[in-house]
């Protein structure tokens, strides 16, 4: 029996040595590729870039971080002259986080889409907090086409010349193709005398697409939660003309108009906030995304407007 100890142990050995090892796991966001920090007076400027170098297809993440002393304000230019060709796709503000050493932490976060293929430079963005002001450098970022090398003189080859046909083929081609063409025209006579009128394009007012996008949402909680924010912010702009693209909350409720909601702009900027801290803390109620839905339906039905007569 003392044979099988050696035996035994010999065995798991093996099986633990061909054992598959697990694999990583990969983080939400990778490590920003560029990344430069900028100090004037009590003001310190990070900005981060998660590529310099992506196709025409890809997508760039730009955060900038303004560490300052607690109720400084704070100024970020808008990014239409800064970033070039590119466009913004998506933007937001974290809220204002303390940090260790007693200052404020103001994040803003960018998803920003290529224009063409080839070299362009994001201008200096100056950033102003408080009495203090910072200018970032230029960054050189490059867009690659997806295309391969020389598409776009791609050359026919190898292709015969065409047959010379015999006066008796030709008078036989002319003859088909006559017949043909005059078969066509009758056939497409009833049609220009039957020409149907154009449909009306029916536009959607801003309530009947917020409550059809009510009826889409997705079943993933923190997805859920993105819609339903996404479906607040954009009924506001169409309903209310306030821009909210690249817009802070507070810049969002500044510009809503005062008289119309009356005693509804505290509940709108709540739940927007909640939705905000939601969304990207990952940590809220479980009851919070129907209790928000059920706001949001209430919010419409009570600021919609009824299609003139």
């Amino acid at each position: 029996m003392k044979t099988f100890g050696p035996i035994l142990l010999i065995t798991a050995l093996l099986f633990s040595a061909c054992s598959p090892k697990p694999e990583k796991q990969h983080t939400a966001f990778s490590e920003p590729v560029y990344s430069k920090q900028y100090r004037h007076g009590t003001a310190t400027v990070i900005l981060s870039l998660s590529e310099t170098n992506i196709p025409v297809a890809g997508q760039i993440r730009m955060m900038l971080d303004v560490h300052t002393p607690p109720n400084t304000e704070i100024s970020v230019p808008d990014l239409g002259s800064f970033i070039d060709s590119f466009r913004v796709a998506d933007g937001y503000a974290e809220p204002l986080q303390s940090l260790p050493n007693g200052k404020q932490l103001y994040r803003r976060v960018w998803q920003l889409n290529p224009g063409p293929a080839g070299d362009c430079i994001f201008q200096p963005l100056e950033i102003i907090a408080g009495a203090d002001s910072v200018q970032t450098e230029p960054i050189r970022i490059h867009v690659e086409s997806i295309l391969p090398d020389g598409f776009d003189a791609l050359e026919i080859k190898d292709i015969a010349a065409p047959v010379e046909l015999l006066p008796e083929q030709k008078k036989t081609r002319h003859t088909v193709y006559t017949a043909l063409g005059i078969l066509l025209a009758l056939l497409l006579i009833p049609f220009i005398f039957r020409r149907k009128r154009p449909k009306p394009e029916i536009v959607l007012l801003p309530h009947e697409i917020a409550l059809q996008s009510l009826e889409n949402l997705p079943e993933d909680p923190i997805e859920r939660i993105h819609e339903l924010n996404r479906i607040l912010r954009l009924f506001c702009e169409a309903r209310f003309q306030v821009p909210t693209l690249g817009k802070t909350l507070d810049e969002i409720i500044e510009k809503l108009p005062k008289p119309i909601l009356l005693g509804q702009r505290y509940p709108l900027e709540k739940y927007l906030t909640a939705s905000d801290q939601a969304r990207f803390s990952h940590a809220f109620p479980p009851e919070f995304s129907e209790e928000m839905e059920r706001y949001i339906r209430k919010f419409i039905h009570k600021n919609k407007v009824d299609p003139c007569d």
